[in-house]
């Protein structure tokens, strides 16, 4: 199981959920912090406590029934981030709807990546997307983009589709201050991109530079300045190495750095946002369209099962860690020595 597990454990008991949640709310500077803590806790510990179900039982169920399974996984662990910013959830009854939909499908020559999603402008996904500040949301997400935002089998994904690989990954090392850095003694990380004839990767380094630091998340306080002259080698601070999980052209996967070669114009959704999105198409695939379901996970005649089971191994081994990680830039409140070091 993800070690992210035995950190959500802290919240599994009334005392340290509550202890938790009037940290959290003292910070947003609500009033009666203590008081909506003590409403919400049995509320928080329960939403981990089942998430944690669900995917312990999920890493042992078959393929037939493991998204749906997933699916409501991966919705307890939403609602438990979105509880340490929001006492109010639920505010109604609207916003306990998943917040999307899918068109109806054709059961003959239904093809899964040629499918797609459509959020709405009421319901869960909604609600945490203005959490997340994820703007302009699009009117609908092909599920042929949503499962090339996942960098981690990029690779694979790119062979199988034979469609271009936007996720690129970037070497990167520690290196001291160096002369075109401000002076000081603390130690710096240096990135150097590959080159490239297509993508932002194709653009000069001035160019380059600016199109990073003007994508970076408003207030996210992560400049970056260019290690060398006419060169894509880019310097930010080890101790701001972190913030690039913010960056919507950086990802982090086990120690390794990718960055987002694709269009501008299309910039790739945050993992907690393709994986929700990805397991709900699956989940109604699976409660609803049970023949093509059935043919998918009981036969070897679809070529969609490789890339599926890809997905769902991935999302459980990845998933509760992308969490945490949004808790610990959301929230201060955790107890000192719960951390990632992506380093």
């Amino acid at each position: 199981m993800n070690s992210a597990w035995k950190m959500f454990r802290f919240f599994e008991t009334e005392p340290t959920a509550r202890k938790y949640l009037t940290a959290c709310y003292d910070s947003l500077g609500l009033e009666h912090a203590e008081r909506l803590a003590f409403h919400q806790s049995s509320r928080f510990l329960f939403l981990w406590k089942q998430a944690r179900q669900f995917y312990t039982t999920a890493a042992e169920a078959d393929l037939s029934i493991q998204p749906l399974l997933l699916f409501y996984g991966c919705s307890h662990l939403l609602k438990g981030l979105l509880l340490t910013r929001d006492p109010s959830y639920p505010q109604n009854s609207r916003v306990l709807q998943h917040g999307v939909t899918t068109r109806k499908l054709k059961r003959n020559n239904y093809l899964l990546l040629e499918d797609e999603v459509r959020p709405q402008k009421e319901g869960f996904f909604a609600l945490l997307a203005k959490l997340f500040h994820l703007s302009p949301m699009q009117d609908r997400y092909s599920i042929h983009d949503l499962f090339a935002s996942i960098p981690a089998f990029s690779n694979v994904y790119a062979a199988l589709t034979e469609k271009p690989q936007h996720w690129l990954q970037v070497p990167w090392s520690k290196i001291h201050a160096v002369e075109q850095a401000p002076s000081d003694c603390q130690p710096w990380v240096q990135i150097a991109f590959p080159e490239a004839m297509d993508g932002p990767l194709a653009y000069s380094p001035e160019t380059f530079l600016q199109y990073i630091n003007r994508v970076a998340p408003e207030g996210s306080g992560l400049p970056l300045c260019r290690a060398e002259a006419n060169s894509k080698r880019l310097l930010l601070p080890a101790s701001a190495l972190s913030q690039l999980e913010q960056h919507p052209l950086f990802r982090w996967q086990k120690r390794r750095l990718f960055f987002w070669n694709g269009s501008p114009d299309s910039l790739p959704l945050p993992e907690w946002a393709s994986h929700f999105l990805l397991l709900y198409l699956l989940s109604m695939l699976c409660r609803y369209e049970t023949e093509w379901w059935g043919e998918l996970a009981l036969s070897h005649g679809l070529a969609e099962r490789y890339l599926v089971e890809l997905f769902l191994e991935h999302h459980m081994s990845s998933y509760p860690t992308v969490i945490m990680k949004q808790i610990q830039q959301k929230n201060s409140a955790l107890p000192q020595g719960f951390s990632f070091d992506n380093c």
